[in-house]
């Protein structure tokens, strides 16, 4: 009975908690790859900060110091809120709010300008308006079970981002990737029996963004 009664006390993890304990993962194994050789290009070009650093992390994205302490710092913020299903809203609305700044800066800011001082360029911008939208979204959607249609909706967005990624792997990754990471992403807001599926496709788009950048930048296809 007691052991019953403890089980009981223990809460129940949301799949909010999981998915922002993924994307604070994935924050920090991206913060962590901008300081490693090969996998950031010019490395001995990586600066503090500014527009001056030409180190690219994939080959793609402008990083600097900062930047990676940033993404790093944003990860270990992510594990520590996935805890609790409020702090991990809270973290998936706050995160996404700042990721929309960041794109609405960058739109203002000249790559060339003192002002860029993270530093971002056009595939930053990209990435950060899928990010801060898809964090959003699902941080301010209920992550309640929903009966009937919904839960037939949530499983479609979800085999559609499986689809979408699939595509993305050899054409346009930045393009189409984002979508599906965003189409994931609310399939999990969704929630009741296809969040497993979900969680599932927003794992694959994030494997598919990785693996698609790669390609491109290896077969010199466009990525946008």
């Amino acid at each position: 009975m007691e052991a019953d009664a403890r089980l009981a006390a223990v809460p129940e993890r949301t799949p909010l908690q999981d998915l922002t304990l993924l994307i604070g993962l994935t924050f920090l194994a991206v913060g962590i790859a901008g300081f490693i050789p090969g996998i950031t290009t010019h490395f001995d070009e990586l600066a503090f900060a500014g527009h001056g650093s030409r180190a690219e992390l994939l080959g793609v994205f402008q990083v600097s110091i900062l930047h990676n302490l940033v993404h790093v710092l944003f990860g270990l913020a992510g594990i520590a809120l996935a805890r609790t299903r409020h702090t991990a809203r809270a973290f998936l609305v706050g995160g996404g709010i700042i990721y929309i700044v960041l794109f609405l800066y960058g739109q203002f800011t000249s790559q060339t300008s003192g002002a860029n001082f993270v530093p971002l360029d056009r595939n930053d911008d990209i990435l950060h308006l899928a990010l801060g939208g898809g964090m959003l979204a699902l941080g301010l959607i209920s992550d309640r079970a929903r009966p009937g249609a919904t839960e037939t909706l949530a499983g479609f967005l979800a085999a559609f981002a499986f689809f979408v990624s699939a595509i993305g792997v050899a054409y346009r990754p930045l393009r189409l990737i984002p979508l599906a990471v965003v189409l994931a992403l609310l399939a999990v807001a969704i929630g009741g029996r296809s969040v497993r599926l979900a969680t599932a496709a927003t794992a694959f788009a994030g494997a598919c963004f990785v693996l698609g950048l790669a390609v491109a930048v290896v077969t010199s296809h466009p990525l946008w």
